[in-house]
C-alpha cells in the first residue's frame, strides 16, 4: 500500500515522506495518510487507505486542501476510445488528469469520483469521437442520473500529442456541449467484433478466442472481457497451461 500510495502522489508531483509508525511527523499540523486503524489510533489530519482506495484517499487529501465542505458541481470530461482520458474539475478548478485502461475503467473512476465529492450536479462531457466506446460512456452515465453532453472535440487534439488523450479530455471539460437525453443504441462493427475477438486471445495469451457473440456482448458492455473468457472456458487452470 504504502508503495503503491507514494508512487500516485508523485506522479501527481506532492511532496511525500514514509515514516514509520514510531516516529513524529515531521509536520505535527500535516496531513498524513495511513491503514484507518493507524488513523483512528493516532487521529490528527490522518486519512485511512488501503491498497485498493489509493485514488479515493488522495481525492479526500485534494478535497481537504480546497476546504471543499459543499460541492455545486463536478465536471468531468472524457475522450472515449479503448483507453479513454479522463479530466475532472470541481467549482472550475482542475484537480486531476488521468488515462483509464479500459471504458469499465473510466465509468468506475467517475463514480468513484462522485463518492468522494458528492456533488449536487455532475456534469459529463464526452468527446463525439469513437462511437461505439462513446455510446457505452453515454448510456451508463444516464443510468447514474449524471447530466451528460456530447462535445465536438475536432480541435481538441491541437496542441497535444498524439496519444495524449488526458490533455484532449480537459480541453473537452472545458467546452459547452449538445446535451444528450437519451439512451444511444449500440451496435458494433464487425471489425470492432473482430478487433475484440483478437483482444480476447490476447488477453488468454493465445488460449483460445472468444465466439462473436461474446465479442458483442463485450463490445456493447453486457460483458467484461474477463467474463467472456470464463464464459467461453478459459480458467485458472488453462491459463497455467498456457504460460
Amino acid at each position: 500500500m504504502a508503495y503503491r500510495l507514494l508512487r500516485e502522489l508523485q506522479a501527481k508531483h506532492l511532496n511525500a515522506q514514509l515514516v514509520g509508525t514510531d516516529e513524529d511527523l515531521p509536520d505535527p499540523g500535516g496531513w498524513w495518510f495511513g491503514t484507518p486503524e493507524e488513523v483512528e489510533r493516532f487521529g490528527g489530519n490522518g486519512i485511512g487507505t488501503t491498497a485498493e482506495t489509493v485514488h479515493e484517499s488522495i481525492h479526500r487529501l485534494y478535497r481537504s486542501f480546497r476546504e471543499l465542505d459543499v460541492v455545486h458541481r463536478l465536471t468531468v470530461g472524457i475522450d472515449p476510445g479503448p483507453r479513454p482520458g479522463c479530466a475532472w474539475l470541481v467549482e472550475g478548478m482542475l484537480l486531476g488528469k488521468s488515462q483509464d485502461e479500459s471504458v469499465e475503467d473510466a465509468i468506475q473512476h467517475v463514480i468513484g469520483l462522485v463518492h468522494v465529492y458528492s456533488p449536487k450536479i455532475v456534469d459529463v462531457r464526452i468527446g463525439h469521437g469513437s462511437p461505439l466506446h462513446r455510446d457505452r460512456l453515454i448510456n451508463r452515465f444516464l443510468v447514474e442520473g449524471f447530466q451528460v453532453s456530447q462535445v465536438n472535440e475536432a480541435r481538441t487534439s491541437r496542441g497535444s500529442g498524439r496519444h495524449d488523450h488526458s490533455s484532449s479530455a480537459l480541453k473537452i471539460a472545458l467546452l459547452k456541449g449538445e446535451p444528450i437525453l437519451a439512451k444511444r443504441t449500440v451496435e458494433p462493427t464487425e471489425g470492432e467484433l473482430r478487433n475484440t475477438q483478437r483482444l480476447s486471445r490476447k488477453r488468454s495469451k493465445g488460449a483460445l478466442t472468444i465466439s462473436l457473440e461474446e465479442a458483442h456482448d463485450v463490445a456493447c458492455g453486457l460483458l467484461t472481457m474477463d467474463e467472456a473468457l470464463q464464459r467461453a472456458g478459459y480458467s485458472d487452470s488453462l491459463r497455467e497451461s498456457s504460460i
